[in-house]
């Protein structure tokens, strides 16, 4: 959808499709600096967290390594599993 937004720079009228990288069509300066500098923010730590994930296997795992991988997301997934069935027993038949 598109709207229009008063540019901060030049304080000129211009078409805003609300994205983070979106500029001016006077200026060409940025329309929303703060949400692009939340957006690589975002982008960053979610980055970061893709490579420190420890279930994931990584391109250069060996075999082992992937093994171990992938035992060890299975046992969290039973945990897991064990887990929520217990909290839903508890809630359900608590009274």
């Amino acid at each position: 959808m598109r709207t229009e937004k008063k540019c901060p720079h030049c304080a000129a009228w211009t078409t805003w499709e609300k994205q983070p990288n979106d500029r001016c069509g006077h200026c060409q300066e940025l329309l929303d600096p703060v949400a692009l500098k939340e957006k690589e923010g975002r982008d960053e730590k979610e980055r970061v967290f893709k490579e420190n994930d420890f279930f994931r296997v990584r391109e250069e795992d060996n075999f082992l390594m992937v093994a171990v991988r992938k035992v060890g997301w299975v046992l969290h997934a039973i945990f897991a599993a064990i887990t929520w069935a217990f909290l839903w027993f508890v809630t359900t038949f608590a009274g």
